[in-house]
């Protein structure tokens, strides 16, 4: 009788399930922004820049307050129309980024018929959880952790804990599966959870060396569809 070690699986966002984070297309989209916003696209990149970590933490209730944040470091202040307009055409910059990577749907599928609880731990700014029930692969989650929500971000215990709890999973018995990126999988390894590295283009990121990837000695798959083939590898 085969024994099944693994009973659930926490996913990352961006770089997993999604292409990574795009560089090139942030900042087109930044400019845009700025436009809209009335501030330079200089002021506005730099200051969304040093705004990211209190983003990704939820110290914003959208992306609208986000901007108004942004604006006011440049010591102007922009109407409600145009911070609503910003936000929107972000949040469909972030909308056009969360398309599913190939064979994402078709693994999600053959871990919900085993009977894997399903999760998503992500550094994340509110965008995303506004749009996360616009995306084809959200039906198949039970939980996610978004950082701006839980208020805590990867590699802190606590994003990966949120999850576990919420699932009523124990470490021992899950995997992480992402691209190493914001350290995760040693995050996810400190935790007792079994990190699985997913293999992502960086070129075209703004982390394109990352210690967990550059200096990563456990398991590895080159493509979500090869995460069937591990698991039951591991299950024997």
């Amino acid at each position: 009788m085969t024994v099944v070690r693994y009973a659930g699986v926490l996913f990352d966002l961006f770089g997993t399930l999604v292409a990574p984070y795009r560089t090139r297309e942030h900042r087109e989209i930044m400019r845009v922004c700025a436009d809209q916003l009335g501030i330079s696209f200089d002021d506005c990149y730099r200051f969304s820049g040093q705004t990211y970590a209190r983003r990704m933490r939820g110290d914003f209730a959208n992306m609208a307050d986000n901007f108004d944040a942004i604006v006011r470091q440049t010591g102007r202040q922009a109407t409600r129309a145009a911070l609503v307009r910003a936000a929107r055409s972000f949040e469909q910059f972030t909308l056009e980024s969360l398309e599913a990577v190939d064979g994402a749907l078709a693994l999600l599928d053959w871990l919900t018929e085993r009977g894997m609880r399903l999760g998503l731990v992500s550094n994340c700014a509110p965008d995303v959880p506004k749009l996360w029930n616009r995306l084809a692969f959200a039906k198949y989650f039970d939980y996610c952790a978004f950082s701006c929500e839980v208020g805590a971000v990867k590699p802190e215990p606590a994003i990966y804990r949120a999850a576990l709890e919420a699932l009523g999973l124990s470490p021992a018995e899950t995997l992480y599966v992402g691209d190493g990126s914001d350290e995760e999988l040693s995050g996810a390894a400190a935790c007792g959870v079994q990190p699985v590295l997913v293999m992502a283009d960086l070129s075209n990121t703004y982390d394109d060396r990352r210690s967990d990837v550059e200096g990563w000695i456990g398991p590895r798959i080159r493509s979500l569809a090869e995460l069937p083939t591990l698991i039951e590898e591991i299950d024997g």
